[in-house]
């Protein structure tokens, strides 16, 4: 037994899930109470086979690549899947270990029931999702106007420069310094959650991308009348996975979005495409605007790059945004790349590893 008697005391009353699984003989030799509380066996005389069955489909063929992993030697710890049965639907995190004794090859098994973790997890990652896509929509409906008020009030300095009155004068230049001061206050804020946001430690999970970014791309869809802009999406699978910091990756995807929100005029269009390759997952956010000039293309991923400008109506930016999204993309083990031509339009596209 790879197990000594001591420490199969201690797991029989532990409320973590233990487990043994020899893989010569094609069984599982021991369950704690947990384990097999959690499956709703009476004792460990179940296939293998029916075991997995209750792993759900979409996780199946992750969790046996993990588990060969194992198998082959190499270190694998807190596999994440979702276990079915005929009342629950719950989430588990694996960790195997593999041990020889003598001619025996045994899977050592550790598991955490990580189901009201992960609703929990949910909720908070869903609305830090609406609050990333709203606070995008706001810059957008704020600045845009306001920096249209404060180029106004230049116009207007100009046009009554010849009559010398102090009061209109005054006022103009009021009109100004407000314009410019709220501007700087949308701006401020926006860039501090951003630089705020990226600073806080990576943490990846496995993620259902397609569902997590339509749900996103709705919050723009239903505002395109306000804004003036025709969203769509799609992608090549109903269902593509892929290992990620949810709030990390989605801020990504909107800060993209809120950048091409800046460079595309009213009644342009803005697209976003999943697409699963057989290593790779890429998603493209695509745009009919002004496109980036070509002397900016080598420069705009640098950290307070001169490839900086203003926003159609205004908005501002501080080039410091991509260099951002460059480092998050690449902390996910991916990249990101774009093509632009000057008044047809950008893409960026963002390739990293499935799960």
């Amino acid at each position: 037994m790879a197990i000594s008697n001591p420490h199969l005391y201690l797991a029989d009353r532990s409320s973590e899930l233990f487990f043994i699984f020899d893989l010569q003989q094609d069984q599982f030799t021991y369950m704690n109470k947990a384990c097999l509380d959690f499956f709703g066996l009476e004792n460990i005389n179940i296939r293998s086979r029916l075991l997995l069955n209750m792993i759900h489909p979409e996780d199946r063929g992750y969790l046996l690549f993990n588990l060969k992993k194992c198998i082959d030697g190499d270190s694998v710890s807190d596999v994440e899947c979702r276990v079915e049965s005929k009342k629950k639907h719950q989430w588990l995190s694996i960790t195997p270990f593999l041990a020889n004794e003598n001619s025996d090859r045994l899977l050592i098994g550790q598991a955490k029931d990580i189901t009201s973790v992960k609703a929990k997890t949910e909720v908070l990652n869903n609305h830090n999702i609406k609050k990333n896509s709203i606070l995008s929509i706001l810059a957008h409906d704020l600045a845009g106007p306001i920096g249209v008020i404060g180029s106004l009030s230049t116009l207007l300095a100009q046009d009554t420069e010849n009559l010398k009155n102090s009061s209109i004068d005054r006022n103009i230049e009021f009109i100004s310094k407000i314009s410019k001061s709220s501007i700087k206050l949308i701006r401020d804020f926006l860039d501090q959650e951003f630089l705020e946001s990226s600073q806080v430690h990576l943490f990846k999970v496995r993620v259902e991308l397609t569902e997590k970014i339509k749900s996103n791309m709705e919050k723009y869809i239903e505002m395109q009348n306000n804004l003036k802009i025709n969203f769509s999406y799609d992608s090549n699978k109903p269902k593509i996975y892929a290992e990620i910091d949810e709030d990390k990756f989605m801020q990504v995807i909107n800060n993209l979005i809120s950048n091409a929100l800046k460079f595309t005029p009213d009644g342009g269009n803005i697209s976003l495409y999943v697409e699963e390759n057989k290593k790779k997952v890429l998603v493209s956010i695509a745009d009919n605007g002004i496109g980036i000039p070509e002397k900016y293309h080598s420069i705009l991923f640098d950290k307070f790059s001169a490839a900086r400008r203003n926003g159609l109506k205004g908005e501002h930016s501080t080039g410091l945004g991509m260099s951002i999204i460059k480092t998050i993309v690449e902390w996910h083990e991916g990249r990101i790349w774009f093509e632009s031509v000057e008044n047809k339009g950008t893409t960026f596209y963002i390739e990293i590893p499935k799960a």
